[in-house]
């Protein structure tokens, strides 16, 4: 895969009409460039912040086992109501993947839920409740090891994360997630996702983060 590919930022379909602000979804192609490349059909395909499911309903599509972990009780319901098997979507939280029940995991993408690091609120917890930026970037690590002991040896994690400009400020979002995933996991590469309709949290581009369970 090349190091910069040209990909949407958003998805076409709009938000359910209870969601609100800023549309945190994947693009489908994004999910499907990256599992055609990184799981084959008849895998496991989990991803532990589902959100609203573009992951899990792009992954059957191409035939895999979709899993998903949501914490949103709306969101894990809309997901179910999109998908095949809704019983592989559990509402937990991520940090928390070894209490369920899960298959061997061949192979998560995901995006992390965003945070500033002048934010005070929980994004492991729908943005309810404190947490400092540190705080979150431990539970960033917390949901590495989890992943860690659910991946099959020959696993692939992809996080799909951007850095993030706010009033003039920029939060190194995507370096400080590789940094707390790669205490756990081996970080094999970084690819730019070059935004062709639009910049998102301030750039014209993201990252897609590599990650193996390899030494």
């Amino acid at each position: 895969m090349e190091s910069v590919i040209s990909v949407p930022a958003r998805p076409d379909e709009p938000l359910p009409e209870w969601a609100d602000g800023t549309d945190p979804r994947s693009a489908p192609e994004v999910v499907e460039r990256f599992l055609s490349r990184y799981s084959d059909p008849g895998d496991v395909v989990l991803d532990p912040f589902a959100g609203f499911g573009t992951t899990l309903v792009v992954a059957e599509s191409m035939g895999r086992e979709a899993w998903g972990i949501e914490f949103e009780r709306e969101r894990v319901e809309y997901v179910k109501s999109r998908i095949d098997h809704p019983g592989r979507v559990r509402r937990a939280d991520a940090r928390t993947l070894t209490d369920l029940d899960l298959p061997d995991v061949d192979c998560v993408f995901t995006s992390p839920p965003y945070t500033l690091e002048s934010a005070t609120d929980d994004p492991f917890q729908n943005y309810d409740g404190e947490s400092a930026y540190d705080d979150y970037l431990d539970g960033v690590g917390r949901v590495a090891s989890e992943l860690s002991a659910v991946l099959a040896d020959d696993g692939t994690l992809v996080m799909q994360v951007s850095n993030l400009i706010h009033d003039g400020h920029v939060t190194t979002l995507a370096w400080d997630v590789a940094d707390a995933c790669g205490e756990y996991l081996h970080l094999d590469r970084e690819v730019v996702l070059a935004w062709e309709d639009g910049p998102k949290y301030g750039y014209d581009h993201g990252y897609a983060l590599v990650f193996s369970t390899g030494e």
